[in-house]
């Protein structure tokens, strides 16, 4: 397991009963490195499938995987919006700590498509090239490594796309801005086994046909989730028994906006999901009108539940699902652009705040995990934990904890692993408490136990889990010793950075 501890992970403050450091859960040996493969959609919340809840349409695939596997039920993004999520996921760092910590665009230019105008550079804050990032350990550990979807951690020629950090195979949006649009007029690829040197632009030859905003853009044809969908198949058919891959799936449904071909899948859904809502479009968001966009959202969801399908009868064709650790999770809470409708679908399951806010809806997330006779199918755990973790538990599961070690000089990192959880083999290291920071509403949020303090421009909320989920009963007055101990976590964990700037609590 990985070993290494930040400094103040396991400092003990006697406001509160101390947690403890460490929690035993048996002994195995280990097996041969597996295959990991990581599908992340983009913006579903907690209750958006039915194996978590959601009432309004099913997800039979999902649901399988979560009955071959293990369902987390406190697992959460690493923020509560798509790029600085993405990030801590990266690089294994929350957002106290991690470079990039909001959507910081970077768009110049401009290109011509047909009759489209477009930018000629495009993309988000870099990932910092100081601090090492998920694919390059994998590739270290000997692993085949591919991203399909959204990139997010640099733009276009900029010192981190995909080609510079350790992906072999690409192919998707460099920007998610890029990706508001499901017809676009090009995507981005990279292939190492194609001779590609560098992050080009496949424009999409059909699409450009016609225009990128109002009625002429019903006649695009090629659908990005699609497109992506296939060449991430193809990858996957490609890979051997014996040759370890790593697959980071990045789909970018069910984010808006909300439009998709108008097939079997949209149909089953037209005219069923009363009242239907009515979306008149934001032409500078890049998101096109529909006047069903509760009957688009539910065909969405349920056209990636049968891309999660073909994915995992991909694998057993191939023989390839007893040797691979298979994931689904989200990036952060469900969202309301685009047309989407949170209210309806009860996105946020039982708990309080959507994308952008670090109440619980906001960073709380799907996580279901299948690794045949390592994870006890059908089980549920609500251990809590950050997508930073996943950094040392890959490492872990692919039996190379020594790559996150301080003393190799890759940087700091802030995740433990969470192996033996997943497993019940080893012994589990604890997490002090879990920190999340987001600049855009200046907003904090530290778990420690069931106890979880907000922080909106400055000011503390104290809520306790346990007994208040939904996060409605303010405690802050009445036990200000809990308040005194999680605003002195946030000094501890922050660090500053001009490009994202939060409000402090007092201490």
């Amino acid at each position: 397991m990985v070993k290494k501890q930040t400094k103040n992970r396991w400092a003990i403050l006697l406001a509160v009963p101390a947690l403890p450091a460490v929690a035993q859960v048996g002994n195995v040996a280990g097996a041969q490195a597996p295959n990991i493969l990581y599908i992340m959609c983009d913006d579903m919340g907690y209750g958006d499938l039915s194996c978590y809840g959601q009432q309004h349409f099913q997800t039979p695939n999902i649901d399988r995987l979560a009955s071959q596997g293990m369902r987390m039920t406190s697992a959460y993004a690493g923020s509560p919006v798509s790029a600085p999520s993405r990030a801590c996921f990266m690089t294994g760092q929350h957002s106290g700590h991690t470079y990039v910590r909001g959507n910081r665009e970077h768009w110049t230019g401009r290109v011509e498509y047909g009759q489209n105008v477009d930018y000629a550079v495009v993309g988000q804050e870099p990932y910092d090239t100081a601090h090492v990032i998920l694919p390059e350990l994998m590739k270290a550990a000997g692993y085949t490594t591919a991203l399909f979807g959204k990139w997010a951690g640099g733009y276009e020629g900029s010192i981190s796309t995909p080609d510079k950090r350790g992906i072999d195979e690409f192919y998707g949006y460099i920007c998610q801005f890029q990706a508001h649009l499901y017809f676009p007029n090009f995507l981005n690829r990279y292939s190492r086994a194609a001779g590609d040197t560098a992050v080009v632009r496949e424009v999409l030859e059909q699409n450009i046909l016609h225009d990128m905003y109002g009625d002429d853009y019903n006649n695009r044809r090629e659908y990005s989730a699609d497109l992506i969908h296939r060449r991430a198949l193809e990858w996957l058919a490609k890979q051997e028994e014996g040759k370890p891959f790593f697959g980071i799936f990045t789909y970018t449904l069910p984010h808006a906006e909300l439009r998709q071909p108008d097939d079997s899948l949209l149909q089953r859904f037209r005219g069923q999901l009363l009242p239907e809502r009515e979306y008149r479009g934001d032409k500078g968001s890049r998101y096109n009108p529909t006047p069903e966009a509760h009957a688009q959202f539910a065909a969405m969801i349920t056209r990636l539940d049968a891309q999660v399908g073909e994915i995992m009868q991909l694998l057993d064709e191939r023989g390839l699902a007893d040797n691979t650790v298979l994931i689904f999770t989200s990036d952060n809470g469900p969202h309301e652009e685009g047309g989407a409708d949170p209210g309806y679908f009860n996105h946020d399951g039982k708990f309080r705040g959507l994308k952008r806010s670090t109440h619980e809806g906001g960073i709380r997330i799907p996580f279901i995990i299948r690794w045949p006779n390592h994870v006890a199918a059908g089980s549920e755990c609500d251990f809590p934990f950050a997508f930073y973790d996943l950094l040392p538990t890959f490492c872990d599961i692919a039996g190379r904890e020594d790559l996150c070690e301080p003393s190799d000089g890759n940087g700091e990192f802030d995740g433990i692993s969470i192996l033996p959880t997943l497993t019940g083999v080893g012994y589990q290291h604890l997490h002090d408490h879990l920190y999340w920071e987001f600049h855009e509403t200046d907003m904090l949020a530290v778990r420690r136990g069931e106890w979880k303090l907000v922080v909106r421009s400055g000011h503390p909320s104290l809520y306790h889990l346990g007994i208040d989920p939904h996060e409605d009963n303010d405690l802050a007055s009445s036990r200000p010793d809990i308040v005194r101990l999680l605003v002195s976590k946030i000094h501890e964990d922050h660090t500053d950075n001009p490009l994202f700037p939060v409000t402090l609590p007092d201490f």
